[in-house]
């Protein structure tokens, strides 16, 4: 079953489609647990107190490196399925949705950018089969040498996996099973940013009407 889950969650250019079944593909990927708020994404990016390297290997997110374009992403994995990169919470913040079956179970990939450049990826499987779900979480940590030997030990002690340069992978599984990708670049957190609404005064909005409704006649 490695073998088989391992290709799911890794190889490139997805042959799986969505069938959103009647909704669009917006309202889809909104009822997504994905990070959207400014809150949010600092959580995320905020790296615990006791964060320690345990692999030699390069946390990357299906291959695709940290600091990478949303050009070079899509070269790599092949047309996202969705892309919001408006009326987001965070200045830059663009996202984009993959979405393929690991056996029965839906998995939808999202790939965040900050800015142009790829900073977290989330990998979401809903509400996986308890066999399926600690097979892909093994062939995760296989990945990374950190499978453990015995079975007594817990594979959730083995997170998260953090590479030299503070990449780290976290894994959450209440009902939906996620591994989230963290850059550790420590540049990223300071950048972090609300967007503010831009109110236009009433002034303004009423000379533009009058100006288009002139045009209309002229």
């Amino acid at each position: 079953m490695f073998t088989s889950v391992w290709k799911a969650l890794v190889s490139g250019k997805s042959k799986s489609r969505l069938d959103v079944g009647g909704q669009t593909k917006k309202d889809y990927f909104d009822r997504v647990n994905y990070v959207r708020t400014v809150a949010s994404m600092r959580n995320v990016l905020t790296a615990p107190k006791q964060l320690q390297a345990n692999t030699r290997q390069e946390v990357t997110f299906r291959g695709l490196a940290f600091g990478a374009t949303i050009r070079q992403a899509k070269r790599l994995l092949g047309r996202p399925e969705f892309r919001v990169h408006q009326e987001l919470d965070v200045v830059g913040h663009e996202v984009l949705f993959y979405f393929s079956y690991v056996g029965s179970a839906k998995m939808t990939q999202c790939l965040h950018f900050l800015h142009g450049k790829f900073i977290m990826g989330q990998t979401i499987v809903k509400t996986p089969k308890p066999a399926r779900g600690q097979a892909i979480v093994k062939s995760v940590l296989s990945k990374y040498n950190l499978l453990p030997e015995t079975g007594n030990v817990s594979l959730e002690d083995s997170f998260p996996i953090c590479d030299g340069a503070n990449h780290r992978i976290e894994m959450h599984h209440v009902f939906d099973l996620t591994l989230t990708y963290i850059t550790g670049d420590p540049e990223v957190l300071p950048m972090i940013a609300k967007v503010q609404p831009v109110e236009i005064p009433k002034g303004s909005y009423l000379r533009r009407a009058f100006q288009e409704q002139v045009l209309r006649h002229v």
